[in-house]
Order: structure tokens, then sequence, then C-alpha cells
């Protein structure tokens, strides 16, 4: 669906209400002012999407662009709309990355906006936060650019869009960092970057794929399948290299940690635009900076229900309350014997349970479903029987696709489980369900729904510095 800047800026302007310059030129404010008080807040915690070129529909770099959106900001920052964390600070482990505002913070926003938003004293203006202009690290050692520049229509809704390019590597190559940056981050609304094999027969050229037939495979229709090594092993750490979401798009990692980049494989770009109200063309890149010491462990993705990558065990899945096969179909990439969501059900719930046969250590957590996702939830049962809640996102939003990073990473010993659980909603009472009077697939789309809760974590036993080196196409698990 796209997120249409027209409407989230209409719903500010609804909202919007504080009196004009009159008020700004009232007597010395005694409570929270905007160059003491709420400047501080906003560079922390706003200022990256509100600026210029962001994706914030307005900018808060100054009290000018600031002031006319007082109450508004009031508003969402009561309800917790803005700025976008939808993780319950009471349920979940502390995340390094989370942008929510203390309850203080909160108060010196609401203070300010009842208070007429006065200016304050020049003198108390912090001095402007800067961000980088270009790469994150300065210039990547290598950078994949998407292969078709694509102009998003000024009113259109666009469809997932799906590119692909060769890898041209001989063999492996592992990234310590790695950025998706798009060119203009107006329009991006958000975008993953994937490793795929391609179907047998098909080729690609010029960033688009081709059927057996020579025939071109629209864009807007997923194809791919999860890359494997020459055994047919999933190589779980190269299924996806990284999203971009506002506020999001930059991953590094820490010594002797990496993403494994297999050669002979395909980038699959997938790219969702806002229109803006007017044409927009964007051709995103992928910038990687290569291990410049030794590897020991890959950092991984997995799905919940899926087990750990070649420790045994089978994982589960669940859908109201009935074990499901949940595979990927890799023509349509439906999910296969998944059942519909049927017309008008509030409450639908997929679990997936992953058995942790062997030690893991676990960094991230990525919830995603699409329209109809209400609420997502992750906790760790431990040997022992104890129980402790990972993430909890209550009210999941599907306009901001947010990847939680805890604070400490979490060691999880052999003889657990991690449980996942996903709450749908196909009612009326859903104000983004397009049709509450239809059944949902399981699909790509966004009008279609998907069960993709994405763990990122290492396998403690792991030491890639012992792997003895092959190419790809003959490339076994890489774990001793």
């Amino acid at each position: 669906m796209k997120r249409a800047l027209s409407v989230l800026a209409g719903a500010w302007i609804l909202s919007c209400g504080v009196a004009g310059d009159a008020a700004a030129q009232a007597p010395a404010a005694t409570g929270p002012t905007f160059t003491k008080d709420v400047a501080p807040i906003l560079n922390k915690h706003c200022v990256s999407c509100h600026r210029p070129g962001e994706i914030g529909p307005m900018s808060f770099q100054s009290y000018e662009t600031t002031r006319p959106w007082a109450r508004s900001i009031k508003d969402k920052v009561v309800k917790r709309e803005m700025p976008p964390w939808a993780a319950d600070p009471a349920h979940s482990m502390k995340m390094g990355n989370d942008r929510s505002l203390s309850q203080a913070e909160i108060d010196t926003l609401v203070g300010w906006a009842g208070g007429g938003a006065p200016r304050g004293n020049p003198a108390d203006l912090p001095p402007a936060p800067t961000f980088a202009s270009g790469w994150q690290l300065g210039e990547p050692d290598f950078v994949f650019e998407q292969p078709v520049a694509w102009t998003v229509k000024p009113d259109a809704q666009e469809p997932y869009l799906y590119f692909y390019e060769k890898i041209p590597f001989s063999e492996d190559k592992f990234a310590t960092s790695v950025e998706i940056r798009p060119s203009n981050f107006s329009v991006v609304h958000h975008s993953g970057v994937y490793i795929v094999d391609i179907p047998d027969g098909y080729t690609v050229k010029d960033g688009y794929l081709y059927d057996t037939d020579g025939k071109q495979v629209p864009p807007s229709v997923p194809m791919g399948k999860k890359a494997t090594s020459g055994d047919g092993t999933p190589l779980a750490g190269a299924d996806k290299i990284i999203s971009y979401v506002p506020g999001r798009g930059y991953e590094k990692y820490p010594d002797g940690y990496a993403k494994r980049v297999p050669a002979n494989k395909y980038v699959r770009w997938v790219m969702h635009y806002n229109p803006t109200g007017q044409p927009e063309t964007d051709r995103s890149k992928l910038g990687l900076w290569w291990a410049k010491g030794p590897v020991r462990q890959e950092v991984l993705n997995l799905q919940a229900g899926d087990p750990v990558p070649g420790s045994g065990g089978r994982g589960l899945y669940f859908a109201q309350g009935k074990e499901v096969l949940y595979e990927s179909d890799d023509t349509t990439g439906r999910r296969g014997k998944t059942p519909t969501i049927p017309p008008y059900v509030g409450d639908f719930k997929m679990m997936g349970i992953t058995p942790v046969n062997e030690p893991i250590t676990l960094y991230a957590l990525t919830p995603h479903m699409h329209l109809r996702g209400k609420s997502m939830k992750w906790w760790v049962t431990y040997p022992d029987g104890r129980e402790e809640v990972i993430l909890d996102v209550p009210n999941f939003d599907f306009n901001w696709q947010i990847q939680y990073e805890l604070a400490t990473p979490l060691k999880i010993p052999a003889g657990s489980k991690i449980t996942n659980v996903a709450i749908y909603d196909n009612s009326v009472n859903n104000k983004w369900n397009p049709a509450p009077e239809k059944e949902v697939y399981w699909s790509e789309q966004s009008w279609d729904e998907m069960y993709q809760p994405t763990t990122q974590f290492s396998v403690d036993s792991q030491d890639l510095t012992k792997t003895v080196k092959r190419s790809t196409s003959e490339q076994p698990r890489q774990r001793q």
C-alpha cells in the first residue's frame, strides 16, 4: 500500500491550529521554548526524516517551519504515533535503536504547544545536527546499482517491483557493513536486497527477468527462489542482505562477523515506491564494505518457524491453532497449503516455533505483515521452562517496516525455542483494510498478506576461519 505523503500531510494539517505570528511575539515564555527545549528533542528524534528531500512531508529544522505544526506535533506524540516506534517498552527487551520519546520529552512538546509555541532566546538554540551527504563510511568497496531507474507516476498506486542482476564474483565475499542508499529519498517507501536463484531456463537482461520462451516477466511479479548451495542447502545468511525504510538502511557488524555475498547468484531488488503528486525517479544503490580481517561467524537471517540451519529439529507453523505447512511457491511467491484469512475475521492467528538445538546469539528482529497485520510478539522459552518476551509490537503499522535491534545481543542456549505469534485483522474495524468482505491470500502484494517475522543471529559454534574455502557451487553448510 502506498503511504501517500499528501494524506499524511493532510492529517497533520487538519490537526494543526496554533495561532499565528501574534503568539510568536508574545512576552517571554515561562514554559518550554523552541530554542531551549523543543529543538533538542526534534534534532534527536525527528529531523532525520523531517527535512528537505526526506520522507517527512514538512521540515522541523527551524522555528519558522516547525511552529505551524505545533498542535499537530502535540497530538501525534501524545498518541505515540510519532516518531514511529511500535515496540511496547514495558514488554520488550531494551533496543539499541529505540527512537521513541520519553514521557518527559512528550510533556515538553505538549507544554510548548499548549503554551503558544514560543520561540525563546535565539542564543539557546543548539547546533543543527549534520547528516551524511554520501555513504555512511565513505566510499564502499563495491556498489550494486539498481539495474532499472524507475519513474513513479504522480498519483498511481505502485505495486512491489522486482529487478535482478548477476553477482559478478567468482568466490563468496563477506561484508562487514552494508547500506542501501536511494537516489530519491522522498519516493522510496521501503526496499530490500535479497540473494536468489532464478528459475531454470530463465535469463536476466537489463534488470528484467525473461522466461524460457524469452518473454519478459512483468516487474510486479515476484520470481526467484531462496539461494541454495550446490547440495540444496539454503544459504541462510545470504537470503537477505538488508532492507531500507526511512531512518534505517545501514548495518555495521562487529569485528569477526559479516554478511555473506555468494558468488554466481543473483541480486533481487524489491522496491516499494510512494507517489508524491509529481513524477519522481529513483535508482537506489547498495554499498558493501568487505571484511578486512578474518570472519569467524556469519550474520544469518531466519524466519520464525524455520529451524536454525543445520542444527536439526523441525520448525512448526500454526494457523488458528492448527498445524499447517508453510512452504514457498517459487513461481508465484504464495505460501502453499496455508489457509486463507476468511472475510470479517478480526483475530486470525499465525504462530511459528523455531527449535534452538545449538547455542545462538540473537541481534535483531523484524516484523513484516501487510495491511491486515495487527500485532506481533516474540518470546524465548529456555530449557528450564522459563519464558522471556523479546519483542512485543501490539499495534503493527505497515507504513513503518522497522528492524528492532537489541541493545545487548541475546545468548540463547541449546534446548530453547523461539515462538512468534502474529494477529491479523480482516474486519471492518481495521482502517487500512481495503476489502474486509474478501478472503485474504498469502502473497507479495500489499492487499494480500505475508507472515514474515525475521530474526538476525549467528551460530555460536561456527568458525569460518576453520572452514575449507570452496566455490559457491560446491559450498556445504558453513559450520563446524
